[in-house]
């Protein structure tokens, strides 16, 4: 059985990346087909309802997409187990029986995406009160405070993907100088992915502006425009956060495979026999 093999050259994890997720496209495919109907029949309730409901609106009606992000993050944990576990070692998540290890996966999620939220808004409204000067520069110190932070606990995700009892604190130390490593590893992974994803944007952007010129679609836009996006929604998008996903675990492996042993007390990987029964 051959497992994937992690590497420390940000340039090198990219390409290694890429080709992992070339290589095994099938089992990509595979992961993702049972999801679509999820993914995309949430994101087309959102485009009715706003046509409906919410006719002209900029934003529309969100909470639908909002809830299709549980059935991407199925495919991310999934993902991960691919990685790390083997391809033909895995067990990918059941989105409707999540496990408490997945749960927990997604719960740290939102508290991080909460607590970036809250801090970087209280301190706009901080700063905002406080009538400019320097104290205008502290939201955008917050932010990347925050970013920073967000980077320092991502390991937690990859071990919690695969039931590890590690904890947030493990995950920080665990993470100590691949900062900089995740974000130029993500870029050399994901760079063709996501010029062919902006291109496809702008040229379906495009398309939408002339039917809508054309054709008096004010009652049914977000819809036609839902029709035109759903190649991104259903395969550009997952494809380019499976790459994200591949650097990530790579590093992780990387971590636990170089990393002391006081750093890390539980198990970082466990085998696909102890799925069933984990945490």
């Amino acid at each position: 059985m051959s497992y994937f093999k992690p590497t420390y050259a940000a340039g090198e994890t990219g390409v290694s990346a890429r080709n992992f997720v070339r290589e095994h496209k099938n089992e990509f495919i595979a992961i993702l087909k049972p999801l679509i109907p999820y993914i995309a029949g949430l994101h087309l309730l959102d485009a009715v309802i706003s046509d409906a409901y919410f006719p002209g609106s900029k934003n529309g009606f969100g909470l639908f997409g909002i809830l299709a992000t549980y059935f991407t993050t199925a495919l991310v944990i999934s993902w991960h187990r691919v990685v790390i576990h083997g391809v033909d070692n895995y067990v990918p998540m059941n989105p409707l029986k999540p496990q408490r290890s997945e749960l927990a996966f997604m719960g740290m999620g939102i508290l991080i995406g909460l607590g970036i939220f809250l801090l970087s808004f209280l301190s706009m409204v901080g700063a905002a009160a406080a009538g400019g000067g320097v104290i205008i520069l502290l939201p955008i110190v917050v932010i990347f405070a925050c970013i920073f932070y967000a980077y320092r606990c991502c390991f937690y995700f990859p071990a919690k993907a695969v039931h590890s009892d590690i904890t947030l604190k493990q995950s920080i130390a665990l993470s100590k100088g691949y900062l900089l490593k995740l974000i130029a590893g993500s870029f050399f992974a994901s760079w063709r992915v996501s010029l062919a994803l902006f291109g496809c944007v702008f040229v379906l952007m495009f398309v939408v502006g002339i039917f809508a010129v054309i054709l008096p679609f004010e009652r049914v836009g977000n819809t036609i425009g839902f029709i035109f996006m759903l190649p991104i929604i259903v395969y550009l998008s997952p494809l380019l956060t499976v790459l994200g996903i591949t650097v990530l675990s790579n590093y992780y492996l990387y971590a636990v495979q170089n990393s002391d042993q006081n750093t890390l007390d539980a198990d970082p990987i466990i085998e696909k026999g102890d799925d069933e029964n984990a945490n």
